[in-house]
């Protein structure tokens, strides 16, 4: 398993600002989508979780749950 570069510590996670931007966007993106333009929120949703699991291989971050540090993984 992999440690935090800065403390050592082994409890890390995924994500990261860029992860967290990605689901701001789609959240934004998608209330107008179902709302305005009535498209089905199935497929809304569905699209979503595509991007999400897409910008996660993409980005590959982590984050230290101690001290916070994020980096490439």
């Amino acid at each position: 398993m992999t440690a935090c570069p800065n403390c050592q510590s082994e409890k890390i996670r995924r994500g990261g600002t860029a992860i967290w931007l990605t689901y701001v966007t789609l959240i934004v993106l998608a209330i107008p989508a179902v709302l305005i333009f009535e498209l089905n929120a199935a497929i809304v949703a569905g699209v979503m979780i595509t991007v999400i699991v897409i910008a996660h291989l993409v980005f590959n971050l982590r984050v230290c749950l101690d001290c916070g540090t994020q980096w490439k993984g």
